[in-house]
């Protein structure tokens, strides 16, 4: 059964979750559960490509086979995720500093939301690569101080919905930065980046 939220902190799991096509594969199936050939032709990818994907996030727990269709007599499996979504907050086991292990995909996040508040008609005074440094240390941060009390109400609780997920993290951002000057500081001076045009 697909549970709501699933927390991942298994460094070597976030990292494969996040690799470019690992990743599509992911969102693709956030929509439908669907074949290997129907990943390939939407991912614009060979079949052998995506099955190896496709195994190594099965394997990590991501993906699950979940029924089979027949396409011209030949059957063919049926991918899903295991969760509608996948909290990753990566705990270090090998020293490694774990906001490091997702850095490369924050930052393209970073620009995304950059963008995403330009087209909205902010104007955006510093988009040098300290902002999005700053912005993609800010998120994995968030995401680290959200996770240990997530997983605790999982425990307490049980199974958390997305829409109280957000609610909950947000919630929880707005406590922290009441109380940590550091935080409040910090998104104070992101923001002074941002101005409504």
């Amino acid at each position: 059964m697909k549970r709501e939220v699933k927390v991942v902190r298994d460094p070597e799991r976030v990292k494969l979750a996040i690799e470019d096509t690992r990743s599509d594969i992911l969102s693709l199936l956030r929509v439908n559960d669907m074949t290997l050939s129907q990943m390939a032709e939407s991912l614009n990818k060979d079949h052998s490509t995506i099955y190896r994907h496709v195994k190594k996030l099965e394997k990590a727990g991501y993906l699950e086979e979940v029924g089979e269709i027949k396409d011209h007599h030949i059957p063919k499996k049926v991918y899903s995720r295991t969760a509608n979504v996948f909290l990753l907050s990566p705990r270090s086991i090998d020293g490694r500093d774990p906001s490091e292990i997702g850095m490369d995909w924050e930052r393209r996040n970073a620009e995304k939301i950059l963008s995403l508040l330009d087209v909205m008609g902010y104007d955006i005074e510093d988009k040098e690569e300290a902002l999005i440094e700053e912005i993609s240390r800010f998120f994995i941060e968030l995401q680290e101080r959200v996770t240990e009390p997530i997983g605790k109400i999982e425990e307490d609780i049980g199974e958390i919905s997305y829409p109280l997920l957000l609610r909950f993290k947000l919630l929880l951002f707005l406590l922290e930065e009441k109380e940590d000057e550091d935080l409040k500081e910090r998104m104070e001076n992101f923001l002074s980046n941002i101005k409504k045009n």
